[in-house]
């Protein structure tokens, strides 16, 4: 015998002495074969929770593991038999049989005969060698005697990996929006008080003239839980006189509860059928006052082998799930717009297969069984006397809606009935189709392609009568006219340089007549920007410009974040050249700078700037050349809101808009109201609707970006906190705004506690390392799994204020052949405590009661 070989040799006696020594005299009492030792393993598979399961120990220091409870812990699809076992393995390698009775181990690639040391029956329950048990899963598996620990692990994950981690993919169930729909599931408050005032001034100025300048101030309160607003308009003659004036009025309350009519308005508003149009009057309606994010649930059908299940995600969230031996479609809901879609694929030995779909819904498909109307009527402020109109959509199915409705007009001493209809048909393989139709106004027409294939497009045409609708350039074309519009998208694979191609064309021209006009551009898109080329006509002006641009998307960490260069030319000249650029100016504005060359004018420089401050938006326009006169056209807005006595300034708008304030505080205890003893949670960001916010040293924050009548999302961001034993029960809270003032929102943030003991095993049980222990809320909560440390103690952090029972998992328990004394050991987490740490009296294991049992090798 070698040097080495006596030295590995003496080492496994060592383990298997020290293992027999921590076990205790009671497992040596059990009949198990000469010169093996049996004792408690923590069976680790994978990423998931450790289980503990008996096991063996040869006398070369080989660990034996319990080859049923291995299966049924990787959910490895498996046939058994009494004289074999066949187990399914992942990436197609094939099957491999266990062959107890023949003691052989068949796999696509050969047989192994399998030695004394590696198949062992105990008490009818086999016991496979680790090493045996990673070749009979396609697996890796790692024993550390130190650690008294069995590791198996895979790749992919192994089913039962799989498994765990859909559950917690699917634990929520399907993502749903937290606007629901139907129904009131957040109540509205109504209220009155508050107050908001926004303010709007322009002016424009050149080195010749001082320029017109105009100014809007409006306000508005809630009133029974109504918006009543009232405001005024200046215009200046440019001489320092008024040009004109005018002022309005408007209440508009909403009933969110109330399915046949959810707002409405009356004053001065906006309103028509076909065309919008100011009016003095009143509209009323069932619609949201926001658009519906959600469509509405499609079905996802995906044909697959018995045992497969598969998941539907959009932008990383879940929306359906299908079980194991499911034949039926997935329902999920879908947004509306594009909306890119994954499946996940799962097969019953664990592998993964990621599919990408893509649905298109726009914005004028109705949601299926969705009545929605709109109605009112007034007094117009130009283009007619009086108007009455009254619309209505309804979707028939997820792929057919409809619209219908008129208007009655009023002009001089004539009165006109003006009936438009629509439709829109959808496809979920990406098509869309609409038709819309106005008497005397307009008719449309498109075709869209936005599904996953490698070429998207659209096309749409327009005819519209008396210059209505649409804005043109065309002369003569008040008396009615045509436009086409049409796009298609070529997509590359990744790893090319032009990640795709654009090709974009416009035709318009007069009723009855051919195209007076046209453009047509082909864009080559790169990573860092992109390269058009273009071709204009007009036949009017006889004109024919060709144009060259290329767009550059500069690094990050350079002020100017882009560079665009452009030449246009005809067939004899370059007549004009252009280069602009877009600079960062702090986080929240932007500057532009273009300086443009044109043949016969000269360089016309142009500088702009567009930025957001804390109490007001700024935007300003200079443009200078050499033969014109300078301008400076400059616009500036802000709101002001009162948050009890207290005003608040915000960029804007105000009017038509709620506010969300109110205090972060720490909650000492535990009433849920900030009072004596309570402290203020400075510096803590809270989120409204996606925008981020922060408490003051008071504790107190405020925002307002709320729309009205609709559910907003009012969030803390626990990950800001500088201590965190402190946490936010809910985590997040959700408000119907009252418009017009600040809706109350508090955020009272709850001491956790630590939790510390220890397992103490009597002298008859193998051990209390490696333990699994499960505290349950006694209200039913979602048991947390602790398990013990090597000496039995045990530790959790950030447990919430509560009544808990801790007990040792029944798997354990069996593993041990124990029972725990207490049975369930009560917990309770108070809110006020001097110590950060709650120790708990012992839990103990005393050895289970059970009649002697034989045991054998397995037959050779």
């Amino acid at each position: 015998m070698t040097a080495r070989a006596a030295a590995r040799l003496a080492h496994a006696a060592w383990q298997a002495l020290a293992l027999a020594l921590c076990l205790g005299p009671a497992l040596h009492a059990q009949a198990v074969p000469e010169g093996y030792e049996q004792g408690i393993f923590e069976l680790r598979i994978g990423r998931i929770a450790a289980e503990t399961v008996p096991g063996l120990l040869a006398p070369s220091g080989t660990v034996l593991v319990p080859v049923d409870r291995v299966l049924a812990l990787t959910g490895m699809p498996t046939r058994r038999g009494d004289a074999a076992i066949t187990v399914a393995r992942a990436r197609a390698a094939g099957s491999a049989t266990l062959e107890l009775t023949a003691r052989r181990l068949q796999e696509p690639s050969g047989v192994t005969a399998l030695a004394a040391e590696d198949l062992v029956l105990v008490d009818r329950v086999y016991y496979l060698a680790t090493a045996r048990v990673a070749q009979l899963l396609g697996a890796k598996a790692e024993a550390d005697l130190g650690q008294l620990t069995v590791t198996l692990s895979r790749t992919p994950p192994f089913p039962v990996e799989q498994a765990a981690v859909r559950a917690q993919r699917t634990a929520r169930g399907p993502t749903r929006d937290t606007r629901e729909r139907d129904g009131p599931v957040v109540p509205f408050v109504a209220r009155s008080g508050g107050a908001v005032l926004d303010w709007t001034v322009t002016s424009l100025a050149t080195t010749r003239a001082l320029g017109s300048s105009t100014g809007q101030l409006r306000g508005a309160a809630a009133l029974f839980g109504g918006d009543f607003a009232a405001g005024t308009s200046v215009a200046g003659d440019g001489s320092g006189g008024v040009r004109a004036t005018s002022n309005e009025w408007s209440f508009r309350r909403g009933l969110p509860s109330n399915p046949w009519l959810r707002q409405f308005q009356v004053g001065d508003i906006v309103g028509g059928g076909a065309q919008l149009r100011s009016l003095q009057g009143v509209t009323f309606t069932n619609a949201h006052t926001l658009g519906d994010q959600l469509f509405g649930s499609v079905p996802v059908n995906v044909s697959l082998p018995q045992g497969w299940q598969y998941e539907v995600y959009q932008d990383g969230q879940l929306l359906g799930f299908s079980d194991a031996g499911s034949q039926g479609p997935v329902y999920v809901p879908l947004r509306y717009g594009t909306t890119p879609v994954q499946v996940r694929l799962v097969s019953p030995t664990g592998d993964e297969t990621v599919r990408d779909y893509s649905y298109l819904i726009p914005q004028t498909q109705q949601q299926p069984g969705r009545f929605e109307y709109k109605a009112g009527g007034g007094r117009c402020a130009f283009g007619c006397r009086t108007l009455a109109f009254a619309d209505a959509s309804y979707g028939i199915a997820p792929w057919l809606s409809v619209t219908g409705g008129g208007e009655r007009r009023t002009e001089d001493s004539a009165s006109r009935i003006l009936p438009h209809a629509g439709v829109s048909l959808l496809s979920y393989t990406g098509w869309n189709a609409q038709l819309q139709t106005a008497r005397q106004s307009f008719t449309r027409a498109s075709l869209l392609y936005g599904g996953s294939g490698a070429v998207v497009g659209s096309g749409s045409y327009t005819r519209s009568y008396l210059g209505a609708d649409q804005p043109s350039v065309i002369p003569g074309a008040d008396f009615g006219r045509w436009l086409f519009d049409g796009q298609l998208q070529l997509r590359t694979p990744p790893a090319s340089r032009v990640t795709g191609w654009r090709l974009d064309n416009s035709l318009e021209g007069l009723a009855g007549g051919g195209a007076e006009r046209s453009r047509t551009a082909l864009t080559a898109q790169l990573r860092s920007g992109s390269v058009a080329m273009s071709y204009e006509s007009e036949r009017a002006r006889a004109r024919h410009e060709m144009g060259l641009s290329i767009l550059s998307v500069l690094p990050a960490g350079l002020r100017a974040s882009s560079l665009l260069g452009t030449v246009l030319f005809d067939g004899r000249s370059v007549h004009a050249m252009e280069v602009a650029s877009s600079l960062q100016a702090g986080r929240r504005a932007a500057a532009g700078l273009t300086v443009r060359w044109e043949a016969g004018s000269g360089v016309i420089l142009t500088a702009g700037f567009n930025g957001a401050f804390d109490a007001l938006r700024l935007t300003s326009r200079l443009s200078a050349s050499r033969g014109r006169p300078a301008y400076l056209a400059t616009s500036a807005s802000g709101a002001v809101a009162l948050d009890g006595r207290r005003a608040a300034a915000f960029e804007g708008p105000g009017v038509g808009l709620g506010g969300v304030a109110g205090r972060v505080f720490y909650d000492v205890n535990g009433n849920g109201v900030f009072d004596a003893g309570d402290q203020p949670a400075g510096k803590i960001r809270i989120v409204v609707n996606g925008t981020q916010t922060q408490s003051d040293a008071s504790g107190r924050y405020r925002a307002w970006n709320v729309t009205p009548y609709e559910i907003a999302d009012v969030v803390i961001d626990t990950l800001a906190f500088t201590d965190f034993s402190w946490t936010v029960p809910g985590g997040r809270n959700v408000v119907r705004a009252t418009p017009g003032m600040f809706n109350p929102v508090d955020f009272p943030l709850v001491r956790t506690r630590e939790l510390a003991g220890e397992v103490v095993p009597d002298s008859a049980v193998a051990t209390a390392s490696g333990v699994t222990l499960l505290l349950t809320s006694v209200d039913g909560g979602v048991s947390q799994k602790i398990v013990t440390y090597s000496d039995g103690s045990f530790y959790v952090s950030r447990v919430l204020p509560g009544r808990y029972r801790l007990t040792v998992s029944p798997s354990a328990l069996d593993a041990l052949r124990a029972d725990a004394s207490p049975a369930a050991l009560p917990v309770e987490v108070v809110f006020a405590a001097d110590d950060a740490v709650l120790t708990l009296p012992p839990l103990r294991l005393v050895r289970r009661a059970e009649p002697a049992s034989g045991a054998q090798r397995a037959p050779d």
